[in-house]
């Protein structure tokens, strides 16, 4: 299993527009940081957690060619709004790719892009994506998926644990800001 996070910053990214600080006025590379995702291959299954305003840089900068999947953490902005740019990977693909969340992140992920669909619209050049509903743990491809409520404000939100040949990942909420 690899999983490689294509973004660790806030959710304003770092550095943060019109700050000061140490940090955001560092030239450390390691202190420019896009927003939080993370991409899992595991047994050539591609899975993609969230999918930031970032995403298309995060795909481009980190060689992302194949989305089998979509987990959602939450439905905050900072976690699905580079949502639309999965459509490159249905034509890349050839496919309808599906997305997993809990009820209320699916019900705000069908509210913000209600223009989403499964099918192939000619003309249009929209996402293709099949919503399914997380209620409890699940498999795809191999890779057994446990979400697991984590504490976030008001918001429903999951972090997940992978098992797959023997190998566990466990997304993480939060990280630090380097000095």
């Amino acid at each position: 299993m690899k999983a490689r996070l294509l973004g660790t910053g806030t959710s304003s990214g770092v550095p943060l527009i019109g700050c000061d600080c140490r940090v955001c006025k560092s030239s450390d590379p390691h202190n420019r940081r896009r927003r939080p995702c993370l991409h899992l291959e595991a047994g050539g299954v591609h899975l993609q957690v969230d999918t930031p305003p970032d995403f298309r840089e995060q795909a481009l900068e980190y060689g992302v060619l194949q989305v089998d999947a979509v987990l959602f953490t939450h439905a905050h902005a900072d976690h699905i709004f580079g949502f639309d740019n999965i459509r490159r990977f249905n034509t890349i693909q050839g496919c309808v790719i599906p997305a997993y969340a809990d009820a209320s992140t699916l019900k705000d992920l069908t509210r913000i892009f209600d223009y989403i669909s499964t099918d192939k619209i000619p003309g249009f050049y929209r996402p293709q994506i099949d919503f399914v509903t997380v209620d409890g743990a699940f498999e795809i491809g191999g890779i057994k998926i446990t979400p697991l409520p984590v504490e976030h404000g008001q918001t429903p939100t999951f972090g997940f644990l992978f098992e797959a040949d023997g190998n566990m990942y466990l997304t993480a909420k939060k990280c630090q800001t380097r000095p």
